[in-house]
């Protein structure tokens, strides 16, 4: 299990970290709304423990955010206000838990233990998508996570979405304009460029096997795979 602890107060932060790492296995922190999201995409975690109540991005807005394409991971949200208003857009969250602070150690425990058995009980359910792109390397496409000699290999968040565009099918050609509309499809002001979706395939290519992708001459570009797992 990974968790994702995204609190503006770092004194507050700091009482419950030793706490948390006894239920996961990875930990990682972020101090404000933006900075928490930007960890999201680059972690993919399991479990989001966030504050309501933060800077640059409140914890609901946020959780709105992650929830329009991300309805697995599990979000427990801590507030020191219990507003009627928050509680209702909670509810429409699918939150694991709303605790109120200051944070009780017992609720804190049920929560957590609750959203590890839920995301545990998801993810056998889920069979994934791994795809062999040579004999030391794998790339899993429903976690996104792409693996050689066993090391995970660190992939920016648009090296992510363009490998997992390439993943969905094997025997389609994605054309320049595809592959841009899906690697910007959350940012509506960026304008179509050729040349970055160019220079996004020769990133990735320094870090998957050089046959994994195919220039299709005057089309786009092709995933090759050696096998599907």
């Amino acid at each position: 299990m990974t968790l994702l602890y995204i609190e503006d107060d770092k004194d507050i932060q700091e009482i419950y970290l030793d706490f948390i790492k006894t239920y996961v296995q990875t930990l990682h922190l972020a101090n404000d709304g933006e900075e928490g999201y930007e960890a999201y995409l680059l972690y993919k975690p399991d479990i989001i423990l966030l504050d309501i109540n933060m800077p640059k991005l409140d914890g609901l807005s946020l959780a709105k955010k992650i929830r329009e394409y991300d309805k697995k991971v599990k979000i427990i949200i801590t507030t020191a206000y219990a507003e009627q208003e928050n509680l209702l857009q909670a509810i429409e969250l699918y939150l694991v838990k709303y605790i109120l602070k200051p944070i009780n150690f017992d609720e804190l425990k049920n929560a957590l233990e609750k959203a590890i058995e839920e995301s545990r009980e998801e993810n056998l359910e889920l069979k994934e998508e791994i795809f062999s792109l040579d004999v030391d390397t794998l790339w899993y496409k429903d976690s996104e996570k792409l693996y050689t000699n066993n090391s995970e290999i660190r992939l920016t968040k648009n090296e992510r979405r363009l490998l997992t565009l390439f993943s969905t099918d094997e025997d389609k050609v994605f054309t320049f304009f595809e592959i841009f509309n899906h690697i910007a499809y959350d940012d509506y002001e960026k304008e179509y460029d050729a040349n970055q979706v160019r220079a996004l395939v020769k990133l990735l290519r320094k870090k998957v096997p050089k046959e994994a992708i195919l220039n299709v001459y005057g089309e786009g570009y092709r995933f090759n795979p050696l096998k599907k797992l």
